[in-house]
């Protein structure tokens, strides 16, 4: 493992990014990502017909980390497996970045953990302003009409700052 604080993941925005083809943009913007075992079991632990699961298995850029202790029981009781386990995660890493989409989770990771946290539409504009995509509205109204949750408010101020609207 590499001096710089890690990047973690949970599945909404591995979930997401899978499906709409968009999922090397996680290797391009930050080389390896830390990835929970809930979080893959999540992603993988259902065959694959869950968009990502051979994907995820296969990337280079995805390092699988089980934790060595439990989530704290607050979080175990609170959130889901791999939400309670990405927060840990990052928090017992010192991560310079915590992807997660799902709201009451990113609220508890911000107060009670003070993590910086990025969700998917985020990570597609980061993406954006660094050249590694010509536009993200194409893709949030893909990952919409795959099932995923993004907001209208959301996807205007997303592609807002990526300059598209």
């Amino acid at each position: 493992m590499s001096d710089v604080a890690p990047v973690v993941v949970n599945s909404g925005p591995i979930i997401a990014l899978f499906a709409v083809g968009a999922q090397a943009i996680l290797g391009q913007l930050f080389g390896t990502v830390l990835v929970p075992g809930a979080v893959y079991a999540e992603v993988c632990g259902f065959g694959e017909e869950r968009p990502g699961a051979k994907e995820l298995r296969d990337a280079d850029w995805a390092c699988r980390v089980d934790l060595d202790s439990p989530p704290e029981p607050l979080l175990a009781e609170e959130l889901g497996a791999g939400e309670a386990e990405a927060i840990t995660l990052a928090s017992r890493r010192g991560a310079r970045l915590l992807l997660l989409d799902d709201r009451r989770a990113r609220r508890m990771a911000e107060i009670v953990y003070d993590l910086r946290l990025k969700g998917t539409a985020g990570l597609l504009v980061l993406a954006k302003q660094r050249g590694l995509l010509a536009a993200i509205g194409p893709l949030v109204m893909q990952m919409r009409g795959k099932g995923y949750f993004l907001s209208s408010a959301l996807i205007e101020r997303a592609c807002r700052e990526a300059g598209e609207g």
